[in-house]
């Protein structure tokens, strides 16, 4: 298996390999290991179907650099692998380990990734925080104790599924579930799709948009690097910047502070150039929060015209008014209120980020494959069809449209397209996006106009969208 020694051993770490060589037989009583515990709850809560996102970010804030940047490796490891420790757990196990409590499973797989996957981190370590952590949480620290013991003497032997179902083997070895597995090796062939999933299970890079109201990208590039931040720029997006490194949180930045920049998947950054608002336009951002491509449009019409930025949620709105004064774009103004009934004004575009399964930012998000099931894929359908329905209506004649997604599947993308452009009456096209991005970004609209980039760009977020274009 490979290894990923990308982080910084926390300081309990540290602590712990220095008690375990103390004198006088002594044994001092344990240290609270604040990285793995933290873990162990959000791995727990996830089982319950809870978004590990807001939970790991506020501990994050609450943590130095060092366990900030292991807690992160050790919840995001042990969901992009978790089939694959439970399989090699249950090699050694009496028993299955799905078959003991939440707590004693997830304490098991957190041993298990340590051991497996982080060379930083000495066996011993790995084994004897999930004991402490087993005497806490659990009540089998006998259990634990053995079997992680067991795997780390016997890891050699680990039998893997056999090759001749390639569902059950990539499912097993790429910790995807079956039904996800099987939709791509039908549509991709299995070494396709095998490839997919191992990009899957790279952590997604840290990319940020400039701000072009206050500065150039090559200026922003320059700023960061005075702040000690490692960049470079993206190949698609002309206002992109990779993060190779940080001494800290963005958020930190004196950059950020000064709304030089936001942060934003290339991906995303493509779809507010495929709508291409001018100044002095009337836009729609049908679906804003948390106002990432409501204030790109803002920035690509140079502040001059008006955003409407139409979220449901009350709550989220906040997000965006946030975002649209720190980045100082002025014409936005958030509106609470719902993409498949909403009536009021006309608009010279609308761009309609559409609620969805969230397939496409899996890397990002890996918990959502264990609390996604093949029925999500469908979730949305109808929801998406009302908002492109309600929100074709508001558009001006000669307007243009463009429908997005995060998702990978045809259901909730080519096919809602399809679905809309046969409608009796419909007096919309698709457009052909190429001649509104740069060369670097054609490659990714196919021969009917239609804007993918996955499977073709694994080093992005996986977003659909298409550009349409009203009829007079």
């Amino acid at each position: 298996m490979s290894k990923d020694s990308a982080f910084s051993l926390p300081r309990e770490e540290m602590r712990q390999d220095m008690a375990g060589s103390c004198s006088h037989g002594v044994n001092p009583a344990p240290l609270k290991d604040i990285p793995r515990e933290t873990a162990l709850t959000i791995l727990c809560r996830a089982e319950n179907g809870i978004f590990v996102d807001t939970p790991l970010a506020q501990a994050r804030e609450r943590m130095a650099a060092r366990d900030s940047a292991f807690l992160l490796e050790l919840v995001y490891g042990v969901l992009r692998n978790q089939t694959l420790l439970d399989w090699s757990l249950d090699q050694f196990s009496a028993r299955p380990i799905g078959a003991t409590d939440a707590w004693t499973r997830n304490i098991l797989r957190l041993g298990a990734y340590q051991m497996l996957f982080l060379d930083r981190v000495p066996v011993s370590a790995a084994v004897n925080t999930a004991v402490e952590l087993a005497k806490e949480h659990g009540n089998k620290p006998g259990y634990v104790n053995g079997l992680l013991r067991g795997l780390d003497r016997k890891r050699g032997a680990i039998k893997y599924p056999d090759s001749g179902d390639p569902v059950a083997r990539l499912s097993m070895l790429t910790s995807h579930p079956a039904w996800l597995v099987k939709r791509w090796v039908s549509r991709f062939g299995a070494a396709a799709a095998e490839a997919l999933l191992q990009a899957n299970n790279r952590p997604a890079p840290l990319t940020i948009r400039t701000n072009i109201l206050k500065t150039t990208r090559s200026a922003l590039k320059s700023a960061l690097e005075t702040e000690g931040v490692r960049v470079s720029e993206t190949t698609c997006s002309p206002v992109g910047l990779d993060i190779i490194s940080s001494p800290g949180p963005l958020r930190a930045l004196q950059a950020y502070r000064d709304g030089l920049f936001m942060v934003q998947d290339q991906a995303a950054q493509i779809i507010g150039l495929l709508l291409a608002p001018q100044p002095a336009e009337t836009i729609l951002d049908a679906c804003a929060a948390p106002g990432g491509k409501a204030t790109h449009l803002a920035e690509l019409m140079e502040n001059r015209g008006a955003v409407v930025a139409l979220e449901l949620e009350a709550s989220r709105i906040t997000k965006v008014r946030e975002n649209s004064r720190r980045l100082g774009a002025t014409i936005i103004s958030p509106i609470q209120g719902d993409a498949s009934r909403y009536h009021e004004g006309a608009f010279d575009r609308v761009l309609i980020d559409a609620p969805c399964s969230g397939l496409g930012v899996l890397r990002r998000h890996p918990d959502g494959r264990w609390n996604k099931a093949e029925r999500t894929v469908n979730e949305h359908t109808s929801l998406q069809r009302r908002i492109l329905e309600n929100c074709a209506f508001l558009l001006k004649p000669g307007g243009t449209l463009v429908y997005a997604t995060c998702t990978t599947e045809p259901e909730e993308n080519e096919d809602v397209i399809a679905w809309f452009l046969s409608g009796p009456g419909n007096s919309f096209i698709i457009d052909d996006p190429r001649l509104s991005l740069p060369q670097s970004a054609t490659a990714l609209v196919d021969a009917q106009g239609l804007f993918r980039t996955f499977p073709r760009a694994l080093e992005m977020d996986g977003f659909f969208g298409a550009r349409m274009v009203k009829r007079a």
